[in-house]
């Protein structure tokens, strides 16, 4: 495994790290905690989770998991995601989910507790609040830092101009600034990383993403076009419906029948190379050099090993490869014109 800087701070993360959105089921906890235990093993420190995923059952199932491996909690990089939206919307009296600054240090505090830990390492602002202050949600994780529940502050799925303007309100106010972005990245969603972010990157942002596989769109198993029984398009699992995985995740792309003649090439040349079709995925985010770390899911120990040899691929990725897959999904962002370079700006891989 090689470990690079979170951001512009001094915390090393493992390029390959681990997220459980999907993994709180009672009846598959020792499983779960193979597949920590197998994470851990190949040099991933990093494991992600969030107070949502099943109601807080994937905080606790992981705090077990840590508990019964006896994994030194100085050795891995533990995060927790307040929740800022419960996609109702509206000014229901006292919703769950908000970033106010009583739900956040409540929220954190939850979370630990649930784990069983004394403090995460990131405490995420999770999805935007847009009926919070900026500066109250600034302060509550600045309190969070300054109680020791947390070392670090970090964005999830915030536009570029809210994470600015979270710069400014605690540079401005001598406030702890958030150091790293969550948000999906892949080779169909290219455009918030190579694009969206670029001024973000020049502060020294740090990136965690998510979904380098689209939710299993990127593995091989959808490219005759037909949804596998078993499949997270086709299977509930707790909060996260077959419904909402297809809205969310697959719908703009399986209803694209241009979608399978790439999958179906992707899965050609990876096979060509001697690897899957997962490992190209995962491999081709590493490649870029704003992910700090790409996480990874999975449901079996077997789809943990396939992922983590995606870095034995990362390691060997050139600019050959670069350009075969290019030529394959033929989505690179159109970058915005420089005015002062006189020219565009540039890429972002």
């Amino acid at each position: 495994m090689e470990y690079t800087r979170l951001g512009n701070t001094g915390l090393l993360i493992s390029r390959i790290s681990f997220g459980n959105m999907v993994n709180f089921a009672p009846e598959d906890e020792d499983i779960n905690t193979e597949i920590i235990k197998t994470c851990y093993e190949a040099g991933v420190n990093f494991f992600d989770t969030a107070e949502f995923y099943e109601n807080g059952q994937a905080e606790a199932q992981l705090g077990r998991s840590i508990k019964k491996l006896n994994i030194p909690r100085e050795k891995i990089i533990v995060s927790v995601k307040i929740q800022g939206n419960n996609f109702e919307g509206g000014n229901k009296v006292n919703r769950l989910f908000t970033l106010n600054r009583k739900h956040v240090i409540e929220g954190v505090n939850a979370s630990l507790q649930r784990m069983q830990l004394d403090y995460a390492d990131i405490a995420f602002a999770h999805i935007y609040d847009p009926e919070t202050p900026i500066e109250e949600i600034c302060r509550g994780f600045n309190q969070v830092i300054e109680d020791g529940k947390a070392f670090y502050w970090g964005t999830s799925n915030w536009k570029p101009s809210q994470v600015q303007e979270a710069f400014n309100y605690c540079d401005k106010h001598g406030l702890i600034r958030p150091i790293v972005e969550q948000c999906p990245y892949n080779m169909l969603i290219r455009n918030i990383i190579e694009k969206d972010f670029i001024n973000i990157f020049e502060e020294g942002y740090g990136t965690t993403i998510y979904s380098p596989l689209q939710g299993g769109l990127l593995t091989g198993k959808y490219n005759e076009g037909q949804i596998p029984q078993g499949s997270r398009a086709g299977t509930d699992n707790g909060w996260l419906t077959k419904e909402m995985s297809y809205l969310f995740i697959f719908k703009r792309f399986l209803e694209d029948p241009e979608s399978f003649v790439k999958l179906k090439k992707l899965g050609e040349l990876a096979e060509s190379i001697g690897y899957t079709q997962t490992q190209l995925a995962i491999a081709w985010t590493l490649y870029n050099k704003n992910v700090s770390t790409a996480i990874i899911g999975a449901k079996t120990v077997q789809q943990v090993k396939d992922s983590l040899k995606a870095f034995e691929l990362y390691k060997k990725w050139d600019k050959d490869l670069e350009q075969k897959v290019e030529a394959i999904i033929q989505n690179k962002p159109q970058q915005e014109y420089n005015w002062q370079s006189g020219k565009p700006f540039p890429d972002r891989r």
